[in-house]
């Protein structure tokens, strides 16, 4: 569950918005509306000017991006210089996680990840696949995918993939994206508009 009711100024872009939720939840806004900027405040990129944070009824909004127990997803977040594999289980071993070979096929057959070879040198769809596969192997309790399954072939599969690995994992996530039709997939529905949060299902 994450409980959010911040308030942040960046410039002249004011933010207020509030979120209370589990499961599947989709962000739907403009290019500029602030999915991002809540996105930064809940992971501890940002500070936000007043308010709370919450995940699993404990305070996180005062704690180091280190501690939060969240994973933040976006086209630019993987590690270029390392190969596949070693990138799927980056995640995990950095936070001294033992993880099964089993479940690691798994994300990789959901996910598509049929690939190998540096990161960097992948379409930017394939590093997003990698991105993805290796926030959840690092299993967090929180996973935000800011406007990474647009760029992905067959994106709609891939939310739908993604939606039933992190319920089985019992992993929340956020995900924003312009496209409404994307909400279809989701549990709850968010939309911001001008820094203005409203909760639409």
């Amino acid at each position: 569950m994450i409980e959010t009711d911040v308030k942040k100024r960046l410039g002249d872009f004011s933010l207020s918005a509030n979120l209370s939720d589990e499961r599947f939840i989709c962000l739907t806004g403009k290019n500029g509306s602030g999915k991002t900027t809540l996105l930064n405040l809940i992971s501890g990129i940002l500070t936000p000017d007043d308010g709370y944070v919450t995940l699993n009824s404990r305070k996180i909004a005062n704690l180091p991006i280190e501690q939060r127990q969240i994973s933040i997803v976006t086209p630019d977040s993987c590690l270029p210089h390392l190969d596949v594999d070693r990138h799927l289980v980056w995640g995990a071993k950095y936070k001294g996680l033992n993880v099964e070979h089993d479940y690691i096929r798994e994300i990789k057959s959901g996910l598509g990840i049929n690939f190998d070879g540096k990161v960097g040198k992948l379409s930017l769809g394939m590093r997003e696949r990698v991105s993805l596969a290796t926030s959840l192997i690092s299993k967090p309790q929180l996973i935000l995918v800011d406007e990474a399954f647009s760029n992905i072939d067959n994106h709609s599969d891939i939310v739908a993939v993604f939606r039933n690995l992190t319920e089985k994992a019992k992993i929340d996530v956020i995900f924003t994206t312009q496209y409404t039709g994307d909400s279809s997939q989701a549990d709850h529905h968010y939309r911001l508009e001008l820094g203005k949060s409203s909760r639409l299902f």
